[in-house]
């Protein structure tokens, strides 16, 4: 069978394949078509996630549907942790005791989680936001 042959037959296998799923669309009663699936539900979005400082929590959490950030050090002036993202986009606030904040920049969805860290040089930090888009 040459090249050119063995073309001419797979166009022809695509078309006649193409014809009897049109024809099985069309062919088939309103009652015995498959149901539509259902449109699928909004995704929530999530609300922006505060951690402050003093809460008494050992690791604190934020979850929402589409990230997961744990806090894994504070040092008092500094603290670390890391952002698992499934969706979406996320970025960290730290808010220190001085006035001044920081602003991380924006991380995106992976399979990695994300080092994520906050520093207030010379103060002490007060607050960390988490915001999310998309």
């Amino acid at each position: 069978m040459t090249g050119r042959t063995a073309r001419n037959i797979a166009k022809l296998g695509m078309a006649a394949l193409a014809a009897l799923g049109v024809l099985g669309t069309t062919a088939l009663p309103a009652a015995a078509r498959p149901a539509a699936p259902a449109p699928a539900p909004e995704r929530p979005r999530a609300a922006d996630q505060t951690i402050t400082a003093g809460s008494g929590v050992a690791s604190p959490t934020a979850i929402t549907a589409s990230y997961r950030c744990v806090i894994t050090a504070d040092y008092g002036w500094r603290w670390e942790g890391n952002c698992r993202i499934y969706s979406g986009e996320l970025r960290t606030i730290t808010y220190c005791a001085n006035g001044t904040s920081s602003t991380g920049l924006w991380i995106g969805a992976r399979p990695e989680p994300w080092a994520v860290w906050g520093n207030c040089p010379g103060s002490s930090w007060t607050r960390i936001a988490f915001q999310s888009r998309g």
